[in-house]
């Protein structure tokens, strides 16, 4: 492997391949590391290999995640799968591929490492039988399984009408819908609406996903709070309530969703500034309109930098490819402004419907308050009431109780409990999330084998 480039690209999604490819086609020697054996992301798992065209159920989505990967593929830039980075700091980057560790210099950084499902914590969410409703979208891309019904699908975001819509086309069983959406955000999204008219085909599909729900009359409750999963030794039952009553459904799976939130766990080793989104309720590397980060070697894309969708995600490459190619001197002024015209200008119409769709999906602010036997780090095992006893006992900031209650020191690194540590600290404290932080990321941000950072090829 080559071990010094022009420009790394951290991720084989949309963003990461249309940024590998438009620097490529540009004369720079580009290297996308990627953790998948296949490149597209999650959004277009695995959409590369013989059988895809059976796991993809919508033909525009094959053809334009195809038309992503095959320029990809035919732009010159060096692919990499199946290589988990370690450790990053601003040009260079130590990776382990097959068991070896090598270190990979570089002249600037794209980091594209996508959005994740915002974890959020509840009464027997650890059963088996109980995940995320993107993870069994994923799964479904991934294997051909589909979740055994009947499903329960529950939250609040995006991914729901999707998920359903493809579970009724694979013939799933779902027993129900539960919306824990705010009515009032729904309300005040309305607002938005006439913007979000620009781009009509996003509306209309988003809006034939919802009449194909109505129409298999799968029942839909609305108001829902204080979801809980039952059972010994796996899911049998969800609960919930609703303005009206409490209601229960006998179940295999439920499928839970609270919209998707940044990755930012690579951004934050490489120590660059985050902002916090007060109506989405998450962090974000701070960027400028064509991505450089509060470093500028370093770039960030895609739903990494802010949840915008896969269409704008690939678009963000595109511009952060011309934008490291200019700085690299391998365009001129004008072929920049060339290529970034027809760019714009479909960005413009892709970013009109955002404000309604992230008003509408918009989280609740209350969605942390759990009770104190909810287990909130999977990896360590620590309550929601431990939290609230490190800030009895004077722990007013995230990483002081890390250090006291181990909550965010398992494998995932607070992947799946930083963001609820946050908003249960900044709850008990009665101030926001902000004044108590972030979690700090150190490496190795994934976990690999000890010998494997012992044993590192460097460059001398």
């Amino acid at each position: 492997m080559q071990h010094q480039w022009d420009l790394i690209v951290i991720g084989g999604g949309p963003s990461g391949l249309n940024a590998a490819s438009t620097a490529a086609e540009n004369g720079l020697e580009v290297m996308l590391i990627d953790e998948q054996k296949t490149p597209g992301g999650q959004i277009y798992r695995k959409l590369s290999v013989v059988t895809a065209e059976n796991r993809f159920l919508q033909a525009d989505d094959r053809k334009t995640g195809l038309d992503i990967i095959n320029r990809f593929f035919k732009s010159g830039a060096h692919y990499a799968p199946e290589t988990i980075i370690w450790f990053a700091e601003p040009g260079r980057t130590i990776c382990s591929h097959k068991g070896k560790s090598r270190e990979i210099k570089s002249q600037y950084m794209v980091v594209a490492t996508g959005a994740m499902e915002r974890p959020v914590p509840f009464a027997g969410w650890t059963l088996p039988g109980v995940m995320g409703a993107g993870a069994s979208d994923i799964l479904y891309k991934d294997a051909s399984v589909t979740p055994p019904g009947p499903v329960v699908i529950a939250g609040n975001g995006p991914l729901i009408p999707l998920v359903s819509s493809h579970l009724l086309s694979l013939g799933v069983e779902i027993a129900a819908i539960l919306d824990m959406a705010p009515f009032t955000k729904r309300l005040t999204s309305l607002g938005a609406l006439p913007r979000a008219m620009k781009d009509m085909p996003f509306l209309l599909k988003g809006a034939g996903m919802m009449k194909k729900l109505y129409l298999s009359k799968i029942p839909i409750v609305h108001g829902v709070t204080q979801i809980a999963a039952h059972g010994n030794q796996k899911l049998a039952s969800v609960s919930c309530i609703t303005p009206r009553k409490t209601l229960e459904f006998e179940v295999a799976t439920l499928l839970f969703h609270h919209g998707v939130i940044p990755r930012t766990h690579m951004s934050r080793m490489l120590r660059l500034e985050h902002a916090w989104d007060s109506q989405q309720r998450y962090w974000y590397p701070k960027t400028d309109d064509r991505g450089m980060s509060s470093n500028e070697k370093i770039y960030v894309i895609g739903d990494n930098a802010f949840v915008h969708g896969a269409d704008v995600s690939a678009l963000k490459g595109i511009i952060a490819g011309i934008e490291v190619s200019l700085r690299l001197n391998m365009i001129s002024n004008a072929e920049a402004s060339n290529q970034y015209h027809a760019v714009d200008k479909n960005m413009n119409k892709l970013l009109a419907p955002r404000a309604f769709v992230d008003n509408w999906f918009a989280p609740d602010p209350k969605l942390y308050k759990v009770d104190d036997d909810v287990i909130v780090c999977r990896c360590e095992r620590v309550r929601a009431g431990d939290i609230r006893m490190a800030v009895e006992q004077g722990c007013h900031e995230v990483n002081e109780i890390k250090i006291r209650t181990r909550c965010g020191m398992g494998n995932c690194q607070g992947r799946m409990c930083g963001p609820a540590v946050a908003e249960i600290a900044a709850e008990a404290l009665g101030t926001e999330v902000p004044q108590v932080g972030s979690l700090k990321i150190r490496p190795p941000v994934r976990p690999i084998p000890f010998g494997q950072i012992c044993d590192v090829e460097y460059i001398h």
